[in-house]
């Protein structure tokens, strides 16, 4: 979004000039005081809007941060009842199973749905759709082509927020905690019967 608003002002009168960035969605409005005064009041909402959700933006990517900063690794605790399906790499999330599906959208679903489930375990709320494609490309089941298009087709699984990242809904929670339950018992289960 940018929205530039101007006023060809005669050198006699004072000029105002307001710029509001909001990460570069920018809207600049210049001209003189009266005319710049009458625009915040037109495009207040819009301002409001712009601010407001960059600042909830903001707030979920501090908040994925400070879960992060357990001995600087992804809080390594809240993952422990997983440990036969999520590891940590370098402060990365990996998954130590094969991603379950007939096809490469369904991979996509899971690996999105596991990712994000990880995610919520750590006290993060959404999940950056980058994160998610890493998993994809390790599991080789990116498909670079549809994979927006995948996400956003499971609107009763995901709250897409932007383009940025999504958050399960809740169905996508349950839905998430029973595969992330069902693939660490199977490893559980085969590591019994292996002793």
């Amino acid at each position: 979004m940018s929205i530039k608003v101007g006023e060809d002002t005669d050198s006699s009168s004072s000029k105002a000039r307001v710029v509001v960035s909001a990460r570069e969605g920018i809207i600049e409005i210049e001209g003189s005081e009266l005319f710049v005064a009458d625009q915040l009041n037109r495009l207040k909402t819009v301002i409001c809007q712009v601010v407001g959700n960059s600042a909830k933006w903001r707030g979920a990517q501090e908040g994925s941060a400070a879960a992060k900063q357990t001995n600087g690794t992804l809080a390594p605790q809240a993952l422990e009842k997983f440990s036969n399906l999520y590891t940590q790499a370098d402060g990365k999330l990996q998954l130590l199973k094969d991603l379950p599906g007939n096809n490469m959208a369904n991979k996509t679903v899971n690996a999105a749905l596991l990712v994000a489930h990880a995610n919520a375990l750590m006290g993060a709320e959404h999940t950056t759709l980058d994160t998610i494609r890493a998993v994809c490309k390790e599991q080789a089941c990116h498909d670079s082509n549809n994979f927006s298009a995948t996400l956003k087709r499971e609107k009763t699984l995901f709250v897409h927020s932007g383009s940025l990242h999504i958050t399960l809904s809740p169905a996508g929670r349950e839905r998430a905690a029973s595969l992330a339950n069902q693939l660490n018992a199977g490893s559980q289960e085969r590591s019994n019967n292996t002793l």
